[in-house]
């Protein structure tokens, strides 16, 4: 018995046994229930979702003799038994991709013209409609639109857009989805376990995956499968036949990056080089590799995620040692790196540094944040320098920086001693004190006993300080605020009048006039030109909110001509005739009449 694919072997039969379409059979059913079915259907999706399946169901379901209550065809009766042996003669299947010229469909439209032989219906099923001519088009309106009551068209296309709107609008539209990778898990799975074949879960997420919501490409994947492996099929086997990169190599790249290893990033790339992968498709599966890291820190994105219980627990044991922030900052990376990767000429190169950035970023982050503590402390809290001892509150804390080795602390400073000369020294106390704090600036500090720490401790100030000196700021501030007055403001624009070089601006501040109501000051102008010169300096809008920190001000301008009743617009220059420039000249100068007869002149001319 010859083999057949298993895309046809296990072709769903009814309406009952779509995947993924749940939504398309249910209406199709009660439109069937309720005898409102229209003449014309347009099924569009992508490839390998069911549209050309559905279409045959339904026909086969119209011209069924014995229906059942489900709305299902009984497979019995002789309309079904042909129609399963490829010899109806009511139910018509075109390909459009070769039959597309007005001459295939002038004889589709003479065809319709003759009743059924058996059944109710006669059905054609056009697949690949959008490959019809213009003219093909322009020939089947009109028998799609006013068809004989017996006869139904069902067009099927993957490309809806090219499908001109006259024939859309005869049809009813039914739009296919991309099958969810769980479904096509559970159909396979079905199927393996038919077939006898043992497959492990991971296996079946893999090819659901690489089938792209298409369960024919997701059956012809698995019967390549089936044919290449004898026995029990793991993960290892699917991803080496799909020469997919297996999930180990993208935990180990995680691992390595977590532990600032930059040698065994090398080694793992290396290795992945050396099987054959290419840079591109090793760095798109990272990216997904962290994105899944990302999702699964949250019960409602881990819902999002498309894998199997195993692979589900080793991305939450992994993503238990590494923050979101390191999750970001490494999809960023990535995602730059993807995006490089089309203009290097050394494609190996631009990946290594991108992973030697990804490797050490956490010690950039941790100087920085040192860094901007540290400038913090100087401004806001400075320490003063006196023999007397630190008191209680003055004292900065000593925190636990988290790359520090356990047994390893930071000393407070000596008397003044500046931060940046924090010793780290070795722990004496096996608990440090409750207000024990943060260390100094980025860079390899020494010990007392002269060995290196590589840690990045960073500086931190007391919070009942930081606060008081922040309230203590913002006094400062209210006490230093300029008067809320419309003569301030004036005084504001008469600075940039001065300051501008434009006289176009200086005409717009000389004819403005200021209001202040609340918190907003109006700019009132009398003319919309002379609103546009003052809207585009964006200096002085900012300089006015600038002058009063501690309010909200809003500056509007607005054109107000009763504000101004002496304002008289610029008048236009009047265009004159020949005739008017010639009596102009005239009254002027007398003789230029003279002259103009003496050289017989034409002045209309």
């Amino acid at each position: 018995m010859s083999f057949v694919v298993s895309a046809r072997k296990y072709r769903p039969k009814n309406f009952d046994e779509l995947i993924g379409q749940n939504h398309i059979a249910t209406t199709l059913k009660n439109a069937i229930k309720n005898d409102k079915l229209a003449h014309a259907f347009l099924f569009s999706g992508p490839r390998g979702v069911g549209k050309t399946t559905s279409a045959r169901i339904l026909a086969k379901v119209l011209n069924c003799q014995n229906l059942g209550k489900d709305y299902n065809a009984c497979e019995e009766c002789q309309a079904c038994k042909s129609f399963a042996d490829n010899a109806s003669f009511n139910i018509f299947e075109l390909d459009a991709a070769s039959n597309n010229s007005v001459d295939h469909i002038r004889a589709l439209n003479d065809q319709v013209r003759f009743q059924p032989q058996q059944g109710a219906y006669k059905i054609y099923i056009i697949d690949e409609v959008h490959m019809l001519s213009q003219a093909a088009f322009n020939a089947f309106l009109k028998t799609l639109e006013e068809p004989p009551p017996y006869a139904k068209f069902i067009l099927a296309t993957t490309e809806k857009h090219k499908i001109i709107p006259t024939i859309l609008s005869r049809c009813q539209i039914f739009d296919f989805r991309r099958i969810q990778v769980k479904d096509i898990v559970e159909q396979l799975s079905t199927i393996a376990e038919k077939e006898k074949r043992e497959f492990d879960e991971e296996s079946l997420h893999l090819i659901a995956q690489k089938a792209d919501g298409a369960m024919r490409d997701a059956l012809s994947i698995y019967d390549k499968i089936v044919s290449s492996i004898e026995g029990k099929i793991s993960y290892a086997d699917v991803a080496d036949n799909l020469n997919v990169l297996d999930h180990d190599f993208y935990f180990k790249i995680v691992d390595a990056a977590i532990k600032e290893s930059l040698t065994e990033l090398m080694v793992i790339f290396d290795d992945i080089i050396k099987k054959g992968f290419e840079v591109e498709q090793f760095v798109l599966g990272l990216l997904e590799h962290l994105r899944q890291l990302l999702f699964v820190k949250d019960l409602q994105t881990a819902a999002l995620m498309e894998v199997g219980e195993n692979l589900r627990s080793r991305y939450e044991a992994q993503a238990e040692l590494a923050s979101s922030s390191f999750l970001l900052t490494a999809l960023s990376i990535m995602d730059r790196a993807d995006m490089s990767l089309m203009r290097s000429q050394n494609k190996r190169l631009s990946m290594e540094i991108a992973l030697s950035k990804m490797a050490y970023m956490n010690r950039a982050v941790d100087k920085k944040k040192a860094e901007h503590n540290t400038d913090v402390k100087e401004s806001v809290a400075p320490a003063k320098t006196t023999s007397a001892p630190f008191k209680t509150k003055a004292q900065p804390t000593i925190k636990k920086s988290v790359s520090l080795p356990p047994e390893e602390i930071v000393a407070a400073p000596k008397v003044n001693e500046k931060p940046s000369e924090i010793l780290v020294t070795k722990k004496v106390e096996d608990k440090p004190s409750p207000k024990s704090t943060v260390t100094s600036k980025a860079g390899p500090l020494k010990s007392k006993s002269g060995e290196k720490s590589l840690m990045t401790p960073s500086i931190s100030v007391d919070i009942d300080d930081l606060v008081a000196n922040i309230e203590k700021e913002e006094k400062k501030l209210q006490s230093l605020d300029n008067p809320f007055t419309e003569e301030h403001i004036r005084l504001i624009l008469k600075k940039w009048h001065d300051n501008s070089k434009s006289k176009s601006f200086q005409s717009a501040i000389d004819y403005c006039k200021v209001e202040a109501e609340g918190d907003t000051v109006y700019l009132k102008t009398p003319s919309d030109i002379y609103k546009d010169l003052l809207r585009q300096e964006l200096g002085l809008i900012e300089d006015i909110r600038g002058q009063y920190p501690m309010k909200d001000i809003f500056v509007r301008i607005k054109v107000d001509l009763s504000a101004f009743p002496d304002y008289k617009p610029p008048q236009k220059t009047k265009l004159l005739t020949t005739n008017e420039k010639y009596d102009l000249f005239k009254s002027k100068n007398p003789n230029f009449e003279v002259l103009v007869k003496e050289f017989k002149l034409k002045p209309n001319e």
